[in-house]
């Protein structure tokens, strides 16, 4: 609701549809009543998801189910259920996956697992979508300054190290955009330092595992530490 204000202060249109997004059938209402009171659907950008960073053998089992159905189960059936309507037009959806479902992270197994799991859906569409008038596009951010997950992490246990690179609200803002804009399959936003590392894990997994142990080991660590000891 507030940042539908900010769009109608600013000239725009917006309005805002809450639903609980691990609830399929309301997931399923909330587009009919978006159909229904603003027409077929042309764009949708999947950016709901968690980060529940912890060792895995302390995970709790419903939280991995949670995760998962946020991250992973809550854009596929949003995918689906808006599909229908771009192949009788036109469309594209942009999936927020991430980094860390390219090469993984210590103590971050769940996140990473349901980002790869974005990664592939998105590009298992486009295959099977390549000459409907339709596009798919993942983003995959760094650690995100200025807002949201990594927002948080500083307030736990201070900022990445710079070796693991980064970037800005604006600079996702801008991926988001060139996607809508361009048929783009993937978008990597964050500087340069982590860009190697991710071509060393698809090129040399054994020594990317290794290389991503070291430098994000010690920070990932810290944040599972934090999230153990919170209330």
């Amino acid at each position: 609701e507030a940042l539908a204000g900010e769009i109608a202060a600013a000239g725009g249109e917006a309005r805002a549809y809450p639903t609980d997004l691990l609830d399929p059938i309301a997931t399923a209402e909330m587009v009919r009543k978006v159909r229904e009171e603003l027409g077929p659907v042309g764009v949708l950008i999947n950016n709901a998801g968690v980060e529940p960073f912890q060792p895995f053998h302390e995970a709790d089992v419903d939280g991995i189910g949670r995760a998962v159905a946020l991250n992973v189960t809550a854009p596929l059936v949003l995918t689906r259920l808006v599909l229908p309507d771009m192949l009788a037009a036109e469309g594209v959806v942009v999936s927020l996956a991430s980094t860390a479902g390219l090469f993984g992270t210590p103590h971050g197994a769940v996140y990473s697992a349901t980002k790869a799991a974005v990664i592939a859906a998105n590009r298992s569409l486009r295959m099977e979508y390549a000459g409907a008038p339709v596009r798919f596009t993942a983003v995959s951010p760094g650690f995100v300054h200025g807002a949201g997950m990594h927002e948080v992490h500083k307030q736990e246990v201070g900022a990445a190290p710079a070796a693991l690179g980064g970037t800005t609200v604006a600079a996702v803002v801008s991926a988001v955009r060139a996607a809508l804009r361009k048929d783009r399959a993937e978008v990597i936003v964050t500087s340069s330092p982590l860009r190697p590392l991710i071509a060393l894990a698809n090129l040399l997994p054994g020594l990317g595992v290794a290389a991503t142990g070291r430098l994000a080991g010690g920070y990932m660590r810290a944040l599972a530490d934090k999230r153990r000891s919170a209330p």
